[in-house]
């Protein structure tokens, strides 16, 4: 006998930056211990990599060094642990495609942050953690061409204090036209952005401070600006940086370089004088600069973007995509485009206009209803065309742009699945659907739909853990215990088997109308009163009510605006490929 993996499915946890889609097109998510690789082309958990003893915080996708046969991926992990995992995929070796490389131990609390900047063949991977120290850890490359193990030899380069400030985000880059240099930017819950500049094999110190958040910075990004013709210093490239916070608003900072070297103090704060009021205000206002040898730095606000309604919780820059214009053309620069997830259950596309230089929120996407509680990480596919972001249930929330459209998009199937530990399973509906029950509070009905598997329905909600359940044989009814002592029986109403039926390629079932007594009837659907706690059924003849309107089968009053507008809309049964798993809870 041959046992196949049919399906898995984890939830993503819930914390900032447990997501990253990297350059190999594979998704890498974290769910409790676990590292999850998932393709969101087929909705499909391709593996789940075993090796932290703790909730995994952090992912970050590295470069594949092009000298390195064999190396198809590469990712950093860190967790609870207070280690950081590095994991190679191995093209050559099917039987064991991923396998643990380094685990670097040097923190003494939880990781709760990863970033990395490769410099020529070294590459750097910078750490923050819950022991208030920024780790920076070097790998040299280009030394493992005759290795067998490469990104296994890991040298703990530098070690920064940070005192009382937690740092909850980092990002690194290398300044434009300076090799080797390289800039890096702490967020944390002082509300402040710390700059940190390091010469080429020295170490980062700090050099200036961003303030102007109100509350803790979630997330920094940097991302490069191409040269502009109307610069006053044509052919140096300037440097933006995103920052996330939960004061609501987003904040873009430009990191402007000086064509003269470091000029005295008493000079360094002058601006050309044109007349100007903007010229006029920044001569006297103050700015944060630092300097290297060849040339000086400006630091100061770019736009500050408000929409979001809650604590906005990552920003990501859209990849750069390769030119494929001639050579002896000119390459027309790419619009910038800013990606920000938020608690307020969307995430927002910004840009500058083109013609004003203003930035704004071109495009929004998200989930409506009161039940959805927003997003932790959102990230962009690898050519820009897709967008991904996991909730607070867990689930995964992806939305593509269709080829040859400039504008729009459009929700995509994601693989969701329990954010607790899962305690009981069994098949139900004579093995047409799996039942599962987790202490995420939660009981879910999964199906295979289209060659693909689906979160179908959660029929039971409910304020406790759960503890048990099993399906009750030749019948539409199951059995779930939670840790309040209490075993509950449900039926499932006609809008139901009708769905799960469709969803299995079946014709639906004509609905029973046996009985004069609503309770001799199966339900048409379940609904949970306002400030109920279980659910109660709705049968055909208390739908419509006298008024016309639809009703949510529940004592008092008509919803004359419609079906959207009521408490409990009117159940149905959906036909159609399931394209989704979100449902509302």
């Amino acid at each position: 006998m041959e046992v196949v993996q049919e399906h898995v499915s984890a939830g993503c946890n819930r914390v900032v930056g447990a997501l990253d889609w990297g350059g190999n097109d594979l998704v890498a998510y974290a769910a409790h211990n676990l590292v999850v690789l998932y393709d969101a082309e087929a909705a499909k958990i391709l593996a789940t990599m075993v090796g932290h003893t703790n909730r995994v915080n952090c992912i970050e996708s590295l470069p594949i060094a092009d000298d390195i046969a064999g190396i198809s991926g590469a990712i950093a992990s860190g967790a609870a642990d207070n280690h950081v995992i590095i994991w190679l995929s191995h093209s050559n070796d099917p039987d064991k495609p991923w396998s643990i490389a380094a685990k670097l131990q040097g923190h003494t609390g939880a990781i709760i942050a990863l970033s990395h900047v490769l410099v020529g063949d070294t590459l750097l991977l910078i750490s923050s953690a819950e022991d208030q120290q920024v780790l920076v850890w070097e790998c040299k490359l280009g030394s493992h061409q005759d290795d067998s193990k490469p990104y296994s030899q890991w040298n703990l380069q530098q070690k920064i204090e940070m005192g009382n400030g937690l740092q909850h985000c980092l990002a690194v880059t290398q300044l434009p036209d300076q090799p080797g240099w390289l800039l890096l930017a702490l967020g944390g819950v002082d509300c402040t952005i710390r700059l940190l500049l390091a010469a080429p094999a020295g170490d980062f110190k700090q050099v200036c401070c961003l303030t102007g958040h109100a509350d803790w910075v979630r997330s920094l990004a940097f991302t490069h600006l191409p040269p502009s013709q109307t610069d006053p210093n044509p052919g140096l490239g300037h440097v933006l940086l995103a920052s996330a916070s939960q004061d609501k608003y987003l904040r873009v900072w430009r990191i402007q370089p000086q064509a003269t070297s470091r000029q005295p103090s008493s000079t360094s704060q002058e601006a050309p004088i044109d007349g100007s009021v903007a010229h006029d205000i920044a001569r006297y206002a103050p700015k944060p600069q630092f300097s290297t040898p060849k040339r000086q730095y400006t630091a100061f606000l770019e736009a500050l973007l408000v929409g979001h309604e809650d604590w906005v919780h990552s920003v990501q820059w859209q990849p750069q995509q390769p030119s494929h214009s001639p050579p002896q053309e000119p390459q027309p620069a790419q619009p910038l485009c800013l990606l920000s997830t938020s608690m307020d259950r969307t995430m927002m596309l910004w840009r500058p206009d083109s013609a004003t230089g203003l930035w704004m929120c071109e495009e929004s996407v998200g989930d409506a209803g009161a039940n959805n509680l927003g997003y932790f990480t959102g990230c962009f596919s690898p050519d820009g065309s897709s967008i991904m972001a996991h909730g607070y249930t867990g689930a995964l929330h992806l939305w593509k742009r269709p080829e040859g459209q400039g504008q729009g998009w459009v929700p995509g199937h994601a693989l969701g699945g329990h954010y607790g530990a899962v305690v009981d399973m069994c098949w139900g509906v004579d093995g047409s659907c799996l039942l599962t029950a987790s202490t995420d509070q939660t009981c879910r009905i999964t199906v295979q739909n289209e060659g693909r598997w689906s979160e179908l329905a959660r029929p039971q909600v409910h304020g406790h853990d759960m503890s048990c359940l099993t399906y009750i044989p030749n019948s539409s009814c199951y059995v779930s215990g939670a840790e309040e002592k209490v075993l509950r029986v449900f039926q499932a109403p006609q809008a139901f088997t009708q769905t799960l039926a469709m969803a299995l390629g079946q014709p639906p079932q004509p609905a029973a109308n046996s009985g004069s007594h609503a309770s001799q009837k199966p339900a048409l659907g379940a609904a949970v009163a306002a400030l109920g706690l279980s659910n109660k059924a709705v049968y055909a003849d208390q739908v419509q009510d006298s008024n016309g309107g639809v009703a949510s089968g529940m004592e008092g009053g008509s919803y004359t605006d419609g079906p959207d507008l009521a408490p409990n809309a009117m159940p149905a049964a959906v036909s159609g490929i399931l394209i989704c798993t979100k449902a509302n809870t």
